[in-house]
């Protein structure tokens, strides 16, 4: 099949899980044999199968109805995180009667896709309630280990890391950048003043919302380390000289970070919302993201015992893996294919 791709966000603004998470999936779709590449804006001809997307709300509709009427098959992995309430979409769902809004873009982008590929049952139900999407055209397809974890993990030393910032034995949180919905700021409440070397990345990148007081918040405590998003090979030697990788965040679709962070041996402080739960399970410890003593003690008790990763290690490997994620998106794709000839 010739399969065209689109993601949300231009790479210089998006450098996050969304972006390694379509990439992952593209790639082995390549493995399969298929002919994938970046949608061309400026191409006269439609010459290819499928179009693949991204997330599905800044697409527009229009060009999506005209491709479904040339016969092109139109699948897309949401990448969903529900941040607001159910009233919220109700009142959108209704206000969308009789005006453009972002959700009636949404709601159509979703409706014009031939299957849909949430990564949690979490995620599938979200889009089911919101959005009105029929059962048979969602299945889901769980996040893996990333290529590189496990292609570059055994050669990537420790020393990387700890040459380069002189750290090591911290909690570790990981991410793209600093923002309302990774709820840094809240770990930074709970962890300031108490001792405990916290490792931020994506510091490079703070949202407007919160940048004054995230700023404020780690001035004058020299635990609190703010570094830029990391490359790969020192991300992965950070995870080799972190004890605990926390992720407080708000909502979630997966949090590659946590899968990482699982597969190098730290133990994880999660948040204790649903889709963590349904990813990792009961090996986590779980915390309140919004409670910074609950999140303060929840580090301590992770940091005070004895913990022994492989048991988790080997549940990852064996079960999120990006071959089982991209078997459900080509079987699906080879089934549409076939009912189009």
């Amino acid at each position: 099949m010739k399969i065209r791709y689109a993601l949300s966000y231009p790479l210089f603004m998006d450098k996050g899980g969304g972006v390694t998470q379509a990439f992952e999936g593209l790639n082995w779709l390549k493995k399969l044999g298929h002919q994938v590449e970046a949608l061309d804006w400026y191409s006269e001809n439609i010459d290819f199968d499928v179009l693949f997307l991204f997330g599905f709300t800044h697409f527009n509709p229009e060009v999506l109805a005209f491709l479904k009427s040339k016969g092109v098959i139109i699948v897309s992995e949401p990448i969903f995180v529900r941040v607001r309430s159910y009233l919220y979409y109700k009142v959108s769902k209704f206000l969308s009667n009789f005006t453009r809004t972002v959700y009636k873009n949404q709601y159509e982008n979703l409706h014009l896709c031939d299957a849909l590929f949430p990564n949690s049952n979490i995620e599938k139900n979200d889009v089911i309630n919101l959005y009105d999407i029929p059962e048979d055209k969602i299945f889901v397809a769980y996040l893996g280990i990333p290529s590189y974890v496990l292609e570059e993990g055994d050669k990537i030393s420790r020393d990387l890391f700890y040459n380069e910032y002189k750290i090591t034995d911290f909690v570790f949180c990981p991410s793209a950048r600093i923002s309302v919905r990774k709820n840094q700021i809240t770990l930074v409440k709970a962890l300031k003043s108490t001792d405990i070397k916290l490792v931020l990345t994506g510091c490079d990148d703070i949202d407007e919302k919160i940048k004054d007081e995230f700023l404020e918040l780690i001035k004058g405590d020299p635990n609190i380390i703010c570094l830029p998003l990391l490359d790969k090979k020192m991300l992965i030697s950070a995870y080799k000289n972190a004890r605990v990788v926390v992720f407080p965040s708000l909502a979630e679709t997966a949090g590659i970070v946590a899968i990482e962070g699982g597969y190098f041996g730290c133990r994880l402080v999660l948040s204790d919302i649903p889709v963590f739960r349904e990813y990792f399970l009961d090996y986590p410890i779980y915390a309140n993201n919004k409670d910074p003593e609950d999140i303060r003690k929840k580090v301590l008790k992770a940091l005070s015992e004895d913990y022994d990763p492989s048991a988790f290690r080997e549940f990852l490997l064996k079960n999120r893996s990006w071959e089982a994620h991209t078997k459900i998106v080509n079987s699906v794709l080879e089934r549409l294919y076939e009912s189009r000839k």
